[in-house]
């Protein structure tokens, strides 16, 4: 790998993880009611990042390149438990609305432990990181790259996700006021896009296997 590719690599990755999404969308939701929790979903979010790079640089880029339909089964597990959380975030939404108060709205705080496992499987079947690492990732990884450039590449992009999103999680937290005011409507707005996403990515997903 050369420099330019290597910051290449690092400016698409920047893009990525910057650009709204699943992952932005739970920080928000979470971060909202509990600074705790928000870094623990964005800790537990970077975890599952972590996952996909040393995963994609041992070969599983390669692997989906060599058999597409590996992708296509990413996708449809990743969807179907996209459209399960953002129902359940629909509800928690709607019961919230129901059983509290409009000029006090705000859900329980969440524990730092459900906070991280919430965020680590957000990211696990975010669509925006099955297709990065299975398509974008790809394009840069060689076999021949070398132990030296792989453990560059994850040491910055995992070092680079840490920073970034914990410091969304805190700046979610800053502004937390008019957050936790419409707190049910967050859930029910981020419920709403991952249930569409979910439901994107399982026909994507179908597609692929059968075409």
């Amino acid at each position: 790998m050369t420099i330019a590719s290597y910051a290449a690599l690092i400016g698409v990755w920047l893009a990525a993880i910057i650009s709204p999404g699943p992952d932005l969308f739970q920080i928000i939701r979470i971060g909202a009611k509990s600074r705790a929790a928000g870094v623990a979903c964005a800790l537990g979010i970077m975890l599952g990042n972590t996952l996909w790079v040393v995963a994609s640089l041992l070969g599983l880029s390669a692997l989906i390149r060599a058999v597409p339909e590996v992708l296509g089964v990413l996708q449809l597990v990743g969807g179907a438990y996209l459209i399960y959380m953002g129902a359940q975030s629909v509800r928690a939404g709607l019961a919230s609305r129901r059983s509290t108060p409009s000029h006090t709205i705000r859900g329980p705080e969440m524990s730092s432990q459900k906070a991280f496992g919430l965020g680590f499987t957000t990211n696990l079947s975010n669509p925006k990181a099955v297709l990065f690492f299975g398509a974008v990732f790809a394009q840069f990884v060689r076999p021949d790259m070398g132990w030296e450039w792989m453990a560059i590449i994850a040491v910055t992009m995992v070092v680079i996700g840490i920073i970034w999103f914990v410091l969304f999680a805190l700046l979610v937290r800053a502004i937390a006021a008019p957050l936790e005011r419409y707190g049910h409507i967050i859930d029910i707005v981020a419920g709403a896009i991952f249930i569409a996403l979910g439901m994107w990515m399982v026909v994507e997903g179908f597609q692929s296997l059968i075409g």
